[in-house]
């Protein structure tokens, strides 16, 4: 009994120091399948994840997917969202939670998207479909918000990858 009390102490001590503690992480997320009026396919919409915890406190959140006009999750795009496939050079759909907008807020992710050269655009026809998607529920993607971001020049990074730096927390950089 001794030892058993003594492990939690261990180990509640090791969960106590641990919430002052900044990090982040990547990863993917995966939605299977879609429907798009008589139409339904199996294939994967995946998108890389970027996240920033504080301890176990998730602060910001943000879900990568760059658009492909081939994939079959393209007919979820309404016709003038469509454009931005030809309009831009890389054309991203975002899918953002921020739990507390004074630490990490969506205009601080919208900022270091300009960093990397992408300006934000409106894709509320994908954003309806994504959102009533089966998976939605389990993601709770009515807490989270959909952006796309259209890379019209260059950017002054120069690199094809996504980079976000939010003060306090390690540098991440993923490749779409």
């Amino acid at each position: 009994m001794k030892f058993f009390l003594m492990a939690m102490l261990v180990v509640m001590s090791g969960c106590a120091a641990y919430k002052n503690y900044n990090q982040s992480t990547k990863g993917q997320v995966v939605i299977r399948g879609g429907i798009y009026q008589k139409e339904a396919w199996d294939d994967l919409l995946v998108f890389q994840r970027m996240s920033w915890y504080h301890g176990v406190t998730l602060y910001y959140d943000a879900l990568f997917y760059k658009a492909d006009l081939n994939s079959p999750f393209a007919k979820w795009f309404s016709a003038s969202e469509k454009e931005f496939f030809t309009k831009c050079e890389s054309f991203l759909v975002t899918v953002g939670y921020s739990a507390d907008p004074s630490k990490i807020s969506h205009v601080n992710f919208r900022e270091q998207m300009k960093l990397n050269g992408y300006d934000d655009v409106i894709i509320n026809n994908f954003a309806s479909y994504l959102r009533t998607h089966p998976s939605a529920a389990e993601w709770r993607f009515q807490n989270y918000k959909l952006m796309g971001f259209c890379k019209r020049s260059p950017s002054r990074l120069n690199t094809p990858n996504i980079a976000i730096n939010f003060p306090s927390f390690r540098h991440l950089e993923i490749e779409l």
